[in-house]
């Protein structure tokens, strides 16, 4: 129900004058899909490594080698999806439209 009184809430300039707008400046960087699925792996390979006890928190392999391995494993990854990718693409890329005879496509054979 609207009130004929003062308008209640935050007025719109205050707002606008705290929130910096969005600029063609701010665009975000494209991401790498390599380390983002490094992060992903990393992170997973750290749970599986860390022994929580009472008092303490221990990791059992070395955080470098585990980042390392996450690399080459995401790398491997990108490399093999690429590849099956591109076996499952199109495979008559010369194929010419203008000489097929679509009409003939629906007429029963004999």
């Amino acid at each position: 129900m609207c009130s004929s009184g003062p308008a209640s809430g935050v007025p719109w300039d205050s707002i606008q004058k705290k929130v910096p707008l969005m600029s063609s400046q701010a665009k975000e960087s494209p991401r790498d899909p390599v380390a983002d699925l490094a992060a992903k792996i990393y992170m997973e390979l750290i749970c599986r490594n860390v022994v929580v006890t009472d008092s303490a928190a221990q990791i059992k392999a070395n955080p470098e080698n585990l980042a390392k391995i996450s690399f080459k494993l995401a790398e491997a990854f990108q490399r093999v999806s690429a590849a099956l990718t591109q076996e499952s693409g199109p495979k008559n890329q010369g194929f010419d439209m203008q000489g097929v005879d679509l009409a003939s496509w629906n007429t029963p054979k004999p």
